[in-house]
């Protein structure tokens, strides 16, 4: 029998996907070049900010699916057998 194996990058692509909408939500509602850290206004482009802030939601997302699969475990169905 083989060890049970959740496969956590599996989770980066439906992360990629929730967090390209929650990118644009949330800069649908804020300027990233108002955007304050710690006070002070941010020394970063607004390109940047896009940047810095999807890849910041991508891994959050990315954890919350990989940390789904962790708790529910392996479960075992033949659609997803490698």
């Amino acid at each position: 029998m083989r060890a049970c194996n959740p496969n956590f990058l599996r989770a980066l692509w439906p992360a990629f996907l929730v967090a390209l909408p929650a990118t644009a939500l949330l800069f649908s509602a804020v300027d990233p070049r108002e955007v304050m850290l710690f006070g002070a206004p941010a020394q970063i482009s607004g390109l940047g900010m896009y940047t810095v802030t999807f890849l910041v939601l991508w891994l959050l997302c990315w954890v919350a699916s990989a940390l789904n699969l962790w708790l529910f475990g392996c479960r075992r169905d033949p659609q997803w057998d490698d």
